[in-house]
Order: structure tokens, then sequence, then C-alpha cells
């Protein structure tokens, strides 16, 4: 099974799992535990019709009274419903444009608080490959979504040990397999970064808390037919 990292941009045609640590894999993690469907939009427009179309909860990184809550998994876990409209800035565009370029590759929603769960579904539905694609921030690389990625990697690493499954990593996969072996480099790294400091500043600090803890909850999100639902 051959397992690759990329950033923003998908090549595989296989299984991706898409990674925005902070903070929008963990918030769609976090979400379908109390809702039924997640639908990611990247139109601003078109996000407040399906929110009136779906008597939806509309969730996002803007501020406008359309939305009901911020893209946090803190604030999301005190809603519920059928459906939850999500709008963030990198997450949905990644999710959006595997699709549009080949819509028949699997595709899975990762974070470091689902890791195990994520792994194993990936190495169960995967034919040959799987891509962990960094959602990064407007296309440039994110230290946390490496990590994410790495977390992952090495799960996936433990699992095939166990059942005796071959896994040939790119560079790309090593490096961010090796970023993540230490769980006290990893919340300082996480906690020094741009997008941690971002969301201090803007009073979210406890959702760097969440999007940090490890294997927490076995939910793993799967996005087909413009819905992310829970994989059985």
């Amino acid at each position: 099974m051959k397992i690759n990292v990329s950033l923003y941009n998908s090549q595989t045609n296989d299984l991706a799992i898409v990674i925005d640590l902070l903070r929008a894999s963990t918030t769609i993690s976090v979400a379908l535990n109390t809702f039924k469907r997640i639908v990611p939009i990247n139109d601003i427009d078109e996000a407040i019709k399906l929110k009136e179309k779906h008597n939806a909860i509309l969730a996002g990184e803007i501020k406008s009274s359309d939305f009901d809550v911020s893209n946090s998994p803190v604030q999301i876990s005190n809603y519920a419903g059928d459906t939850l409209i999500l709008k963030t800035t990198n997450g949905t565009k990644v999710l959006e444009n595997i699709k549009q370029r080949n819509s028949e590759v699997n595709i899975l929603v990762g974070a470091s608080i689902n890791a195990k769960t994520v792994a194993q579904k990936a190495l169960d539905i995967a034919d040959n490959e799987i891509e962990l694609v960094m959602a990064g921030r407007h296309q440039r690389f994110t230290i946390e979504d490496c990590i994410g990625a790495g977390i992952i990697i090495n799960e996936m690493v433990n699992i095939a040990k166990e059942k005796n499954i071959y896994l040939e990593l790119s560079e790309s996969a090593k490096a961010s397999k090796i970023i993540s072996n230490n769980f006290n480099i990893i919340k300082q790294l996480i906690n020094t970064s741009h997008s941690a400091d971002k969301l201090r500043y803007l009073g979210f600090g406890e959702d760097i808390e969440i999007c940090s803890l490890i294997n927490k909850i076995d939910t793993v999100p799967i996005y087909k037919n413009n819905y992310i639902v829970s994989l059985d």
C-alpha cells in the first residue's frame, strides 16, 4: 500500500484523507456525534440558501448574522440537528477540489482526534494508495496539518505491523511520521503554530486543546454525494 502526503492538491485516484487540523477536520469529526450529515460549501450565498432550504445550522469563519456558530469543535458540540452547513477557508475547498477532479475517489476526513479509526478504515477501503491531503492555509504549508498526517500515518504503521500489510511510504509521508513521533513535540508545535496564535487572538484557545487530542473519538467522516456522513 502506497502512503503519500500532499499539500492542498490531491493526485490519487484511490483514497484521500483530508486534514485541516485547526479546525475544520476536527470540527467535522466532532459534529457527526450530534448531526446526521454535514454539507461542506465554499460559496457564502449558496451556504445561506442551503441553510434556509434544510432549516439547518450554518457554521463558518465569517462574521455574519447568517452564521449560527463558528467553525469550532467546542461550540459545535452544543448544537444538534439533521444537517450542518459548513463554510471554511481551506478544508471545504480541498474536499470540493478532489471531487471535481475525480468523483470516484474515496474521501475521508481525518484529524488527530480520530486518527486510529481513520487509519484503520483507510487501510480497509483503499486498493493500493492512500493520500493524506494537508489543507494548509491559502494553499501554503501549515505545521499542524503535517502533524495530523503524521499521527494518522503512525497509526497506519502500527496496524500494518499487526496485520502484516506492506506499506510504501513516500518521503513526505516519512517526514510527517517522524515529526509526529513525540507527543510533547506535537503539543509544542501545534501550540506555537501561526494558526494557534490566531485562534487564541480570536478567543478560540479551547479549540486548540480539542484539536490536539489523539484517538478520543471513533467517528470516521466520509464525503460522498455532496454530504459528509459517518462511515459505518
